[in-house]
């Protein structure tokens, strides 16, 4: 897993991010390879106007050109109150292809619980611990990967994620070991604080192992 970090104060095409592109058509061919492969998780790490989005859309058509189902998703500043708004957009894709019942079956005993937070499910009348949805939301997001490889998600605009579009992402970051799917995220340096930095610390420590 690698983080990639750009400091330069210019604005860089694709024709000068020769590593950058290289790293991320690496970690496709290697997802590709082999459907019993670890995970991994790529997270680009730059200020405006350096060219995160442009490595996100070349690492769409890299991994579209290798056969690869992409599902991907944007962060967005007035959006950051809106829980699980970021991993709903990421999620799409396959909510839509399914029949109401369908998700129940495939999602299983996580439905109830992963199923509101997704869109797909009338909530409860009972509280739901946030770290259950959050474990369901992850066993969600693996059956989903299994179902669907060879699989790239990619989230651009991390920093303005919802908390609990973090707090998914971190939680699902742990198990990327056990799960062959590409992660590629998008992020400005600072932005955030509390519990969303703390977050996006967990993202990162974990695309440095």
């Amino acid at each position: 897993m690698t983080e990639v970090r750009r400091t330069a104060a210019a604005s860089a095409p694709l024709w000068e991010r020769d590593e950058e592109v290289a790293a991320l058509a690496e970690a496709v061919d290697t997802l590709c390879a082999d459907r019993s492969s670890s995970g991994s998780l790529l997270v680009l790490r730059g200020e405006a106007g350096l060219g995160k989005t442009a490595l996100l859309a070349e690492t769409r058509r890299i991994a579209e050109q290798r056969g690869c189902t992409v599902w991907s998703a944007r962060g967005g500043e007035t959006l950051r109150s809106v829980p699980f708004n970021v991993v709903r957009q990421l999620l799409q894709p396959a909510l839509v292809s399914m029949l109401p019942e369908e998700a129940r079956e495939y999602l299983g005993e996580w439905y109830d619980i992963a199923g509101p937070a997704l869109g797909i499910a009338e909530p409860g009348d009972g509280h739901v611990d946030p770290r259950s949805v959050c474990d369901g939301l992850v066993a969600a997001v693996s059956r989903l990967a299994r179902r669907d490889w060879p699989l790239v998600l990619l989230i651009d605009d991390a920093h303005w994620a919802d908390q609990e579009t973090l707090h998914w992402l971190s939680a699902f970051a742990e198990r990327l070991t056990d799960l062959s799917v590409l992660v590629v995220v998008a992020r400005r340096p600072g932005e955030v604080s509390g519990v969303a930095a703390r977050h996006l610390e967990a993202v990162a420590a974990a695309a440095d192992r």
